[in-house]
């Protein structure tokens, strides 16, 4: 068995090494929330958890010095997807303080080489703000990688639903049915939340706005399987590790 890479399981004396090294820190980031009744609750924390092994297990296999931190699993969810329960909810000013905080305080050590993971779509512009605000401070360029974003053109090429999804579709139960597939209730799928709002205003206009949810999700995990879960799940750690390895060399 090879040695941890957990930050939580290092001694001070290891993160103390672990700085003098230049050490990439994983910061993984998802959120509890209602994913319809086919997906657990924790679904974006359990994607974030899972792409962060993997992406450390690379950084490892690339000679990369690595730690990974624990995973964020409460965030800031909007309240329409809060209509129905399962959603411990962070205000959006004090979930980007916390995540500050934790930054700061990883700089405070000694820390250059920080990556947070995205992995819920209203943390997006909440988590980049708070890298600017970081570099505000410190002068240190911290990166944020999205899983969904760096598999998107495999994703786009092997989908099978024609007008794609946002939430607990085809993407999140292919990815929950390769890494966690004893969660996924595949009785449960049901078509009555396909994406029906491909207009112009879909990406200026939050697709909440354009669509009424009746089950909780937009999209249509009738179309999930777990090949797609694994093509998408490689392509998002082959794609993250050119990121972060550009990074580390920056």
């Amino acid at each position: 068995m090879g040695m941890s890479i957990l930050f939580g399981e290092k001694t001070w004396e290891e993160i103390d090494e672990a700085i003098k090294k230049n050490t990439v820190i994983l910061l993984p980031v998802g959120t509890t929330e209602e994913h319809g009744s086919h997906l657990p609750v924790g679904t974006d924390a359990l994607i974030a958890k899972s792409f962060a092994g993997r992406l450390g297990a690379a950084c490892e296999k690339k000679g990369l010095p690595v730690l990974l931190m624990e995973t964020v699993s409460y965030g800031f969810s909007m309240s329409i997807v809060r209509k129905l329960p399962g959603c411990p909810n962070i205000p959006t000013r004090v979930f980007m303080d916390y995540i500050y905080s934790l930054i700061d305080s990883l700089i405070g050590m000694g820390f250059k080489k920080i990556v947070v993971l995205d992995c819920h779509g209203n943390h997006d512009s909440l988590l980049r703000t708070v890298m600017r605000e970081i570099a505000d401070t410190h002068g240190i360029f911290t990166m944020t990688l999205s899983p969904f974003a760096l598999c998107a053109k495999v994703y786009g090429e092997i989908k099978k639903d024609p007008e794609g999804d946002i939430h607990g579709g085809e993407y999140e139960t292919s990815v929950i049915l390769y890494e966690y597939p004893e969660l996924v209730k595949t009785d449960r799928y049901t078509d009555a939340d396909k994406i029906r709002c491909n207009t112009i205003l879909r990406g200026p206009v939050s697709t909440w706005g354009l669509q009424e949810s009746k089950t909780g999700l937009f999209g249509d995990p009738t179309y999930a399987s777990q090949e797609t879960g694994k093509a998408c799940v490689e392509a998002s750690v082959s794609e993250g590790i050119r990121y972060i390895e550009a990074f580390y060399a920056l």
